[in-house]
């Protein structure tokens, strides 16, 4: 149940504009990997401005939102990387896949969130092209495309259209280190209680 909630929250946080989607995890040139690189890592604030706020904790095999972990072994998510880019793939109701892609910035403290819909993308340039129609009694639901077979030339185009989409994953890094002296102070406090208990 919680994977479940996870789940609708990231799509919910981060792909509540996004309607496409894909019938394989993207990129199909890059390996899947069994770990997220350094530079991705940390506790992050997502600026969706002016619609939300959340904060997103991205370690070397889960994605904590919420206090619920998204793990890299799971059959319903898959990491796979590029250059700066962090491909985030997680499989929906429909047994399809959204594509979350974060870019980190050289020498920056903060990170990018790239949205893929098709208010960016020209579907027509996609041979496969299945639609999944908006359901008319839900006024959230919007039409949905499915791609199939996107090959290497066909993906640039998207992740170069998907810039256009972008919202900042601003870096906590101050928070961090705050939590990083709390943890070393409750620790210096448990090694001075069991010093004094030994003592007498």
């Amino acid at each position: 149940m919680q994977k479940i909630s996870l789940f609708t929250l990231l799509v919910i946080l981060f792909t509540s504009c996004s309607d496409i989607l894909f019938t394989s995890p993207q990129p199909s040139f890059a390996k899947n990997s069994s770990d997220i690189s350094e530079d991705f890592q940390g506790k992050f604030n997502v600026d969706r401005s002016p619609y939300t706020s959340d904060t997103l904790n991205i370690t070397d095999n889960t994605i904590t939102f919420n206090g619920i972990d998204y793990t890299i072994s799971d059959d319903n998510f898959v990491v796979k990387s590029w250059g700066n880019y962090l491909f985030l793939n997680l499989k929906d109701s429909t047994q399809k896949w959204q594509l979350l892609t974060i870019l980190s910035a050289p020498h920056s403290l903060n990170n990018t969130l790239l949205e893929m819909n098709s208010s960016t993308i020209d579907v027509g340039r996609f041979n496969n092209v299945d639609t999944i129609a908006a359901d008319t009694t839900n006024p959230n639901s919007y039409t949905k495309y499915i791609l199939n077979e996107v090959n290497t030339l066909q993906f640039h185009y998207l992740l170069r259209m998907s810039s256009k989409s972008q919202f900042d994953l601003i870096r906590l890094e101050e928070v961090i280190a705050v939590e990083e002296e709390i943890e070393d102070e409750e620790s210096l406090e448990s090694d001075i209680e069991e010093n004094l208990t030994t003592e007498e």
